[in-house]
């Protein structure tokens, strides 16, 4: 054979093999595990089968061999397969070990939580049958379908729940030590910090050392295509002067809610409404009437002192487009404060009104707000009532209502 040919024919599977290798940067391996939906100064994924480095920028995929990194100024937002969300604050390293979704088992996430701190609200994937870890110096947390932040800051980790059920196994990374720690629904606090050693410290507020995530997104995150999954934010101040700040929901629910630990973050009603349909179609294609009767969470204050006995329903007709019925009732030491209301439901949402309150023996007037969250699973609103002849006699509170 020629030996031009020979050496010609080499020449090309070396080319060949440069291009092959420029096109799959990854591992052959590596899986999809979510997507970037924001990305905001320096955002890094390092493939740990490869060591190739990848700047992430919006719509910029994440793989289950990847490193996540944010510099010092840089923070990102991610939408993973099973639809949930998760910010990264500055300084983080998310190592993505395991993201399926769609097994048998109903999926299966296993992250580790270098260094730094995230926010999140989980998706499909709800660690039900224990098939959710997210691993932390300390421990790994098992989690039960949950809004959660979580921060490894000077050699202690802070943890806080705002919504759902988390569980802190620190059995393997302390050697012994306590037990399983629950946080949230079903357990005795929400917020706790953790020393290196595995020592558990349970708080009455969020953690101060909490570090905040920015709701501004950079112009390297900006697009002039527009989509379904993007998420609209802004720096909305709440408006204090005529509502009480509260630890889930603060002012009008249009509003960006400002935690009691004063973090700014992503909109709850934003998180819940990202990765499905619009509002509009899911409204359309429902039927029939849902009640919404199980209060997941509702924190009411009264003028007159402490608050009890706190019950609310409301019931959705999608026929005919209408909130044909719903109540509010709950006790303070005037009495029992009742208000009775309906409305009408459109593609935005929905516009209520109140027929009927009564404080006591007292005629009172007021308002309830509220919108879908969670696709039409969820009511998330606010209220505020008012005696008509003593208005300085208020109470108003915001809540979030499910189906039973």
């Amino acid at each position: 054979m020629n030996s031009n040919l020979i050496l010609f024919n080499q020449k090309q599977l070396c080319t060949g093999a440069m291009v092959l290798s420029l096109l799959l940067p990854l591992s052959v391996s590596a899986a999809q595990a979510g997507k970037t939906i924001m990305s905001r100064g320096e955002v890094v994924a390092t493939d740990t089968a490869t060591e190739a480095l990848r700047n992430l920028k919006r719509r910029s995929p994440i793989y289950d061999v990847d490193i996540v990194n944010t510099g010092a100024a840089g923070q990102a937002q991610l939408r993973m397969q099973d639809g949930a969300l998760i910010a990264l604050k500055a300084q983080t390293q998310l190592k993505i070990d395991e993201y399926q979704i769609g097994s048998a088992d109903g999926g299966s996430v296993v992250m580790e939580l270098i260094s730094g701190g995230l926010r999140t609200i989980t998706g499909e994937i709800k660690g039900d049958k224990g098939n959710y870890k997210l691993k932390t110096p300390v421990g790994s947390i098992g989690i039960r379908g949950t809004h959660y932040e979580v921060e490894w800051k000077d050699n202690e980790l802070f943890l806080a729940v705002w919504d759902g059920t988390i569980e802190l196994d620190m059995s393997n990374a302390t050697g012994g030590g306590e037990g399983p720690v629950l946080l949230g629904k079903g357990g005795d606090f929400s917020f706790a910090k953790v020393s290196q050693s595995g020592a558990v410290t349970s708080l009455l507020k969020p953690p101060s050392q909490l570090s905040s995530i920015s709701s501004t997104v950079s112009q390297s995150a900006q697009s002039t295509e527009t989509d379904e999954e993007t998420v609209a934010i802004s720096n909305t101040d709440v408006n204090t002067t005529t509502q009480t700040t509260l630890p889930f929901l603060a002012g009008n629910v249009s509003q960006i809610v400002r935690d009691v630990s004063q973090n700014e973050f992503i909109n709850e009603q934003e998180l819940d409404s990202l990765g499905v349909k619009p509002l509009s179609e899911l409204i359309s294609e429902r039927s029939g009437s849902s009640a919404y009767s199980v209060l997941d969470r509702i924190d009411a204050t009264s003028s007159l002192g402490a608050v009890s006995a706190i019950d609310m329903q409301m019931t959705v007709n999608f026929d005919r487009g209408t909130v044909e019925q719903g109540a509010l009732t709950f006790q303070d030491s005037g009495g029992e404060w009742f208000a009775a209301f309906n409305g009408l439901i459109n593609q935005e949402g929905m516009t209520l009104g109140v027929n009927f309150a009564s404080h006591g023996q007292n005629l009172a007037t007021g308002t309830i707000q509220s919108q879908f969250t969670n696709g039409l699973d969820r009511l998330t609103g606010s209220f505020n009532l008012q005696e008509v002849e003593n208005p300085s006699v208020v109470a108003q509170g915001a809540f979030i209502l499910s189906q039973p």
